[in-house]
Formats: structure tokens, C-alpha cells, sequence
């Protein structure tokens, strides 16, 4: 399950102003958006409030450049592009830091895909752990946070690619600017509210079988923005009746601790 995204999470808005016009970035969602916006000009000064590649905070609206006529007595034209991804460009991951599995303590369930799994784990999948796990099962939350997005409306999923923005889910917003992604949840298994604050290893959701999926499982990945086109997944670690686990290995068994 790749982290979605909605289309008008974020706009641009164009305001006039005596003689410039000024550019606001609006980001509609709760969490942190990684935002490059351009512009190709003739005759034309570009101040920059936000550098070209600038990270928004959630529920913002900010003004992000000036565009005005260099020459007055010239003719100008200008244009803007804004691409944009989910999460920080300025997330610190530290590896120090140890995720609970995310299911109930003292229960086990097996990696059917780890770290670089063939099947999608590559990309910015690289570092997501599939858990297999029967549908209803309780989902926990991996590490503390605020969640940030879900989605629990879906009833349909498969082998087949067409099926990839069906997944249900849970984002949850860590202190370092990473987002935990949770997919693949049953239709209405989602247990919390977008603005909750979680504790690892409360129950946040109920595994299923939604989205881009071949059988029941849970998909739980790491994220941050690469940059303002791409997220990229992080290696973590588990603390796990095993020890502590640095790479979930496929087909091994994992008891919560």
C-alpha cells in the first residue's frame, strides 16, 4: 500500500496585489506537505518567501512568492508549476528509536513481506512490513503520535494494480516529522479520529484486506517526504519478544512485547 494522497489537499491560490501578484500555498490536510513550486518568467522579478522547495505545515495557508514586472515599459509573462508529496523534506529519522509491532502484546503473526520484499517493497515501499493477519484483527499503534489522515470507506481490494487508492488506512504524524502509514484496513476499522493523540500500542484499527492486496494482511511502513514528488519509506526498529528487530525477515513470526 503506497500512502495516498488526495488531490485537492493543496492549491495554490493567486492574489493580486498593486503591482505584483502574490502566490499562498494552502495545505487542507492535518499533516505536513513538501511543496516545490516554480516559475518560468520574461521580464520578471521573483521574490521568495518560502524557498522553491519549502515544507507547509497542516491546515496552512501561506504566502509563498512575489511575481512582479521587472521593466515596466516591457511586455511580461510569466507562468507557475507546483508539485507536492506528503510528509517533511525535513524529517530527522533516528534510528535509535524503537517501534512497538503493531498488534496487541503477547500476539504473533509472520512478515510475509519484508524489507526489499520482490512483490512491492521497493521504491518507496523499500523499508514496509507486511504482517499477514486475519481480517478484524487489531491494529496497534507502532509509536506515539497524532493521526494526521485515515480512510475507512472502502469495501473492495485484489491482485490487481486498479486497486491501489482503494486501501483503507490510519497516518500517524511522529515528533520528528515521519508518518506512520497503517493499510489495508476493513471497511470501517478505523478507531480513532483524525487530531487524536495515540500511545504506542493502543488500538488504532482492524486489519483487512482494502486496496492493492492479494490476501488479508497489514502493511506498516515509515514515511517522509524525498522531495516534493516522492515519499520514501525508513528502516526501523522493533522491539519484539525476540529482541530487538533492525529487519523483519519474511516468513519469520514476531511476538508484541
Amino acid at each position: 500500500g503506497q500512502p495516498s494522497k488526495g488531490e485537492d489537499a493543496v492549491k495554490v491560490e493567486r492574489v493580486e496585489g498593486p503591482g505584483y501578484v502574490r502566490l499562498f500555498v494552502e495545505n487542507r490536510r492535518a499533516y505536513d506537505v513538501t511543496v516545490s513550486l516554480t516559475i518560468h518568467g520574461h521580464n520578471t522579478n521573483v521574490q521568495r518567501i518560502v524557498p522553491e522547495t519549502g515544507v507547509y505545515a497542516g491546515h496552512s495557508r501561506t504566502e509563498a512568492v512575489r511575481v512582479s514586472i521587472a521593466d515596466p515599459g516591457q511586455f511580461w509573462r510569466w507562468r507557475y508549476r507546483f508539485r507536492w508529496t506528503k510528509g517533511s523534506v525535513d524529517a530527522w529519522h533516528d534510528s535509535g528509536t524503537r517501534y512497538c509491532l503493531p498488534f496487541e502484546k503477547g500476539k504473533a503473526y509472520r512478515v510475509c513481506q519484508g524489507y526489499n520484499g520482490r512483490l512491492s517493497h521497493h521504491g518507496p515501499n523499500q523499508y514496509a512490513v507486511d504482517f499477514a493477519m486475519p481480517e478484524g484483527t487489531t491494529v496497534c499503534a507502532a509509536r506515539a503520535g497524532i493521526v494526521v489522515d485515515l480512510k475507512e470507506s472502502s469495501n473492495v481490494g485484489g491482485r490487481d494494480k486498479k486497486y491501489s487508492g482503494e486501501s483503507n488506512y490510519v497516518s500517524v504524524a511522529h515528533d520528528d516529522g515521519t508518518i506512520g502509514e497503517y493499510h489495508h484496513l476493513k471497511l470501517d476499522g478505523v478507531l480513532v479520529e483524525i487530531g487524536d493523540e495515540v500511545t504506542a500500542g493502543q488500538p488504532i484499527a482492524l486489519s483487512g484486506n482494502t486496496g492493492y492486496s492479494t490476501f488479508p494482511h497489514l502493511h506498516f511502513g515509515v514515511y517522509s517526504a524525498a522531495d516534493a514528488e516522492h515519499m520514501q519509506s525508513r528502516p526501523i526498529a522493533f522491539t519484539t519478544a525476540q529482541g530487538v528487530i533492525a529487519e523483519p525477515r519474511t516468513g519469520r513470526v514476531y511476538t508484541a512485547k
